[in-house]
């Protein structure tokens, strides 16, 4: 429960009657609602599956970072990932393209 509705309760109780057996009850349920709200906010735990998993994604992003730097730099980055949608690479790095038509080969024939 949020304080909201702890809020909304208090307000409900003032608006009943002082000999209401409701006022009794909503005064019960109000008072251990604020018991659990103090209770959760002085208790710290961690998720230890989160943890695991960011650690692990650190783990790949640190090796992925030593490849790429290893490749060229940041350049090798773009390289390594350009790599994976299967086109094919020149030796200078540009894309080698089966119907690539340049100015020299028009001017030759």
């Amino acid at each position: 429960m949020t304080r909201e509705i702890v809020r909304q309760d208090v307000e409900l109780l003032g608006m009943l009657p002082e000999n209401s057996e409701a006022k009794k009850l909503l005064s019960k349920h109000i008072d251990a609602t604020v018991r659990k709200i103090v209770e959760g906010e002085d208790q710290r735990t961690r998720e230890y599956v989160g943890s695991c998993l960011a650690v692990g994604v650190l783990r790949v992003a640190v090796f992925l970072l030593a490849v790429c730097m290893a490749r060229g730099g940041w350049w090798g980055a773009f390289r390594l990932f350009s790599s994976v949608s299967g086109r094919r690479w020149d030796g200078a790095g540009r894309r080698a393209s089966t119907a690539r038509c340049t100015w020299k080969a028009v001017e030759d024939s």
